[in-house]
């Protein structure tokens, strides 16, 4: 049996397996479990990923924790870190990590991933995320999320293979309002990638990916006015700050462009990519209306 049969037969085990063991509530609080995992060790985007999984880190541990500090002081933030720098980031790591959670109803599980991935030659939108030799696909990975019976489930993916000239996308101060409304005021699961279908996700070595970096940017902008779109009603939804996130990303990416490396630049005519395109793979999280 090769590799890629023994992965899908391992994901069908932990579905079944957490049926009974993992997704089964308890004690009702409201908490966040965090997933990191990064490839900040890979010889060639390493140094990028590795930024990514900092500015994740210190939205998660900082800006998020405040927050739920302030808004629900009973609550704890859960952060786990799997590193390809320690070795960590492996497959069997990934799924303990889903075998041994039990959220409770109300509770958040925030999954993050930056490295190397790509998507099947025949089916370009069966994607995967790359660990080693190994490919993790990353359909399997949402299902497993998806079917947790908690209040919001998150599953944010930053894979690309290659680094690009320094792209700066903003980033702003965080505004506690706005993390509210996103982390404590949803339910759903929000299912984002880095790039369309057939796209190369865009990265370099000092801003890290284009994606992570800009959702960041606009999930602790300071201004309601720049976020809450349709309608004005003075609550941000996801939906809301993935629209803005795509402008952002359009306008760096075109700003960027020039800068590109000639190998980049061909591989980009090659594919008739003028810019990259975050995509939502699943409905979003739908305000908790109380």
């Amino acid at each position: 049996m090769n590799r890629n049969k023994q992965i899908h037969l391992w994901i069908v085990l932990i579905l079944l397996v957490g049926a009974i063991t993992i997704f089964v509530p308890t004690v009702l609080a409201q908490d966040i479990h965090v997933l990191i995992a990064s490839d900040d060790g890979n010889p060639i985007s390493g140094k990028s990923h590795k930024i990514d999984k900092n500015s994740i880190g210190a939205l998660v541990k900082v800006n998020i924790g405040f927050m739920f500090e302030k808004e629900r002081p009973d609550a704890t933030v859960n952060i786990k870190e799997l590193l390809s720098s320690d070795n960590t980031l492996t497959m069997e790591n990934i799924f303990d990590w889903f075998r041994n959670l039990n959220p409770s109803p109300d509770d958040v599980v925030f999954v993050y991933y930056s490295g190397p991935g790509g998507a099947d030659e025949e089916n370009p939108k069966r994607r995967y995320l790359k660990l080693g030799e190994l490919k993790l696909y990353r359909e399997g990975i949402a299902t497993i999320i998806e079917v947790m019976q908690c209040r919001l489930k998150i599953l944010i993916t930053d894979t690309y293979n290659t680094i690009s000239t320094p792209i700066n996308p903003p980033l702003k101060d965080t505004f506690d309002d706005i993390l509210g409304d996103l982390f404590l005021k949803h339910e759903g699961f929000l299912n984002l990638t880095s790039a369309a279908s057939g796209q190369i996700a865009i990265a370099d070595e000092i801003e890290g990916g284009l994606f992570t970096q800009t959702l960041m940017g606009e999930i602790a902008v300071p201004f309601l006015s720049e976020l809450d779109r349709k309608p004005q009603d003075g609550f941000v939804s996801w939906e809301e700050v993935f629209e803005l996130t795509k402008e952002i990303m359009n306008y760096s990416y075109e700003a960027s462009e020039p800068a590109f490396p000639s190998s980049l630049k061909d591989t980009l005519q090659q594919r008739n990519q003028t810019t990259q395109t975050p995509e939502v793979l699943s409905d979003f999280p739908k305000r908790v209306i109380k």
